[in-house]
């Protein structure tokens, strides 16, 4: 056999035994030439490869909590902002409500705040200065009187309550007359005669109409109710006058005492100091309502104003607060796509908030991915670099690519350090791609 025909045969067994590893660079061989020699094709690495959405996302809550819902399926498609899942935020909406009533809270005091410096400016009305000259006269009256002492009428007036509290305590130790029991007793036998008469009629209409009947019922409730009032008058005649009732006869008339005494000590020197401080004081706040409001008063009023908004300003970040809060409690889709995986069920408790909940992505686009070039097969892989590719699940479809990214971090896999490289898929029929396939690609490294 030629000699360099035989080292052409020993270079191809080589390279097809090296084409068998994965991130292992292989040359190739061409035609002999001429002379017998033969050429270097393109080099290529070699990896296993997975396919991968144009963009995927492992979606987890930002809290623990129990799953209130989960609103799609594997499989769904989905928008951007679409919710797909929620937390039970109970607690969270009950702060959002709160914040939400203390801000109407604020509000109103900044409506009432701005009425009071509206009317501080404004000054008073004819009413109001009506109403404290009127104060003024009521104040001014009774120190007058005070001071002049009490008058004939009050004096009268006090003596003639003494004398009837004395004549109603005489009669309470005197005991109840024969008369007033006879005359009594009179009324009760009255009273009486008027209830057997009203349940005469009752009797009669009873069974007739329901409105004749609700009429004469009411009378006779009402003249039973009299005749019992009479009986216990004529029981308490009869049985005369207690201890309890002399009692309290004897501390009336011993208040009327006090009252005619009071009348005619006249006021204290205390009580005349009080009232002349009242019609001071009256005076002071007529003078300052009639003068109007002063600068420092506007300063005041404008200064419960900017405290009300300034509170109102607080209430409406509690409830920015709140809300973005509750949004912790729900997963939003970050992009259009597919759900690909749910980990979570209603009911269910999340308790890490780094563990994933949902898997999506982006299924438009299908790309390549591969994590096992070690540091030896990569340095000659760039972007843009060629790329085929192999699907194992579709042998008979061919597919060429380009490599889009590459890592420029490293991993340790398996005791090898490796990177993951990036690639688009350039020709082929990717419809019937499936997120994780298994590829294999022969990435062009010359």
């Amino acid at each position: 056999m030629n000699y360099k025909f035989s080292m052409i045969v020993v270079l191809l067994l080589a390279s097809l035994m090296a084409g068998c590893s994965s991130g292992t660079a292989t040359p190739t061989l061409e035609a002999a030439a001429g002379d017998g020699t033969a050429k270097p094709q393109a080099e290529v690495v070699s990896a296993e490869a997975f396919v991968v959405p144009v963009k995927k996302a492992d979606l987890t809550f930002e809290v623990t909590g129990r799953v209130l819902e989960v609103l799609v399926q594997e499989g769904d498609k989905v928008k951007k902002g679409d919710v797909l899942a929620r937390l039970d935020d109970s607690v969270a909406q009950a702060g959002l409500t709160e914040a939400e009533s203390n801000l109407a809270s604020q509000l109103a005091n900044v409506a009432k705040s701005e009425a009071e410096l509206a009317k501080t400016k404004a000054g008073p009305t004819a009413e109001e200065i009506a109403s404290k000259e009127a104060e003024l006269a009521r104040v001014e009256a009774v120190l007058a009187e005070k001071l002049s002492g009490p008058t004939p009428e009050q004096i009268a007036k006090a003596e003639a309550a003494v004398t009837t509290s004395r004549a109603e305590l005489k009669r309470e130790l005197a005991g109840n007359r024969q008369e007033d029991i006879q005359k009594q007793a009179a009324i009760v036998l009255q009273k009486e005669s008027i209830v057997r008469e009203k349940q005469s009629d009752y009797d009669r209409v009873r069974y007739g109409d329901p409105k004749d009947v609700m009429v004469v019922g009411t009378a006779l409730q009402g003249a039973t109710l009299d005749y019992e009032a009479a009986q216990v008058d004529y029981d308490r005649l009869v049985k005369g006058s207690t201890d309890e009732d002399i009692a309290i006869k004897q501390a009336q008339v011993a208040q009327q005492q006090a009252g005619l005494a009071e009348v005619l000590a006249g006021a204290t020197a205390e009580q005349i100091a009080q009232s002349q401080a009242d019609v001071a004081r009256v005076e002071a706040e007529l003078a300052k309502l009639v003068a109007g409001a002063t600068k420092e008063d506007i300063a005041v009023a404008q200064a419960g104003v900017d405290i009300a908004k300034a509170a109102v300003d607080y209430a409406k970040s509690q409830i920015a607060k709140t809300k973005t809060e509750l949004t912790r409690y729900q997963l939003v889709a970050p992009f259009d796509g597919v759900v690909g995986l749910i980990k979570i069920e209603a009911g269910e408790m999340f308790q890490g908030t780094g563990d994933k909940a949902i898997t999506m992505g982006d299924f438009s686009k299908w790309q390549i991915e591969t994590d096992d070039l070690t540091e030896i097969d990569v340095v000659n892989v760039k972007a843009g670099r060629s790329v085929n590719v192999k699907v194992d699940a579709l042998p008979d479809e061919k597919f060429e690519g380009k490599v889009v990214r590459v890592n420029p971090r490293s991993e340790t896999k398996a005791g090898d350090v490796t990177y993951t490289v990036l690639l688009d898929i350039t020709s082929g029929d990717s419809s019937k791609l499936m997120w994780g396939m298994t590829t294999f690609v022969d990435i062009a490294v010359k």
